[in-house]
């Protein structure tokens, strides 16, 4: 019962998604990545990204899966440059992927440097941080930047350390996932990283220093 909820869950939460996408994809948008595509490609991306070699942990204990006639590249997300020309793709997906990796804001800059737009979905942190499965795999809590269409990370591990949530059941887990962070973007991706230690002070760039437990 607990995995039919969860594929019902899944298909709910990709409805939602694939809307916006269409309506942020140009007829003319030839060229379309979905970067981190895991166990649930796209529908819309003519070309898929992920690492073929790495621990299906990331994808729940479920294998990558290819689909359609879209072109797979292996590709580990967490090593740059990524292999694709300036502005190759004329539209990139990424959605709940940046959380997980090591330096999402480094990932930003080379969305921006190889795509045209995009799309980024993330897990919104006031609901990510009561997903208690989420502890070991995701290493960034995802915020609104301070600008519009931008974002910002928090190191995930020492805000568990001060504020350590409870458990929520699975169907108040469903409805707060309808607040995933969200945003279409055009040209270049703007992102920062922020330190717990400085929260009121707002969101720096580059990465945490050692103030940051980094």
């Amino acid at each position: 019962m607990q995995k039919l909820f969860l594929l019902f869950m899944q298909f709910v939460l990709t409805a939602k998604r694939n809307l916006l996408i269409r309506q942020a994809i140009r007829p003319d948008m030839a060229v379309i990545g979905d970067f981190g595509c895991g166990h649930f490609p796209n529908k819309f991306a003519t070309v898929l990204v992920d690492q073929s070699t790495s621990a299906d942990e990331q994808r729940g204990g479920l294998t990558l899966r290819q689909a359609g006639s879209a072109t797979f590249h292996h590709v580990d997300l967490n090593v740059f440059p990524y292999p694709f020309q300036d502005k190759h793709f004329d539209f990139l997906i990424c959605s709940h992927v940046l959380e997980h990796l090591d330096d999402p804001v480094r990932t930003c800059a080379e969305f921006s440097r190889i795509a045209k737009a995009g799309y980024i979905e993330v897990p919104y942190y006031c609901v990510d941080l009561y997903i208690r499965n989420n502890d070991v795999i995701h290493k960034w809590l995802c915020a609104p930047g301070e600008t519009a269409g931008s974002l910002c990370f928090i190191e995930r591990r020492p805000f568990l350390e001060r504020l350590s949530p409870r458990p929520i059941g699975l169907l108040l887990r469903f409805i707060l996932q309808f607040r995933n962070l969200s945003l279409v973007w055009q040209d270049e991706l703007h992102s920062s990283y922020l330190d717990l230690v400085r929260l009121p002070a707002g969101p720096r760039t580059g990465r945490p220093g050692p103030a940051a437990g980094r």
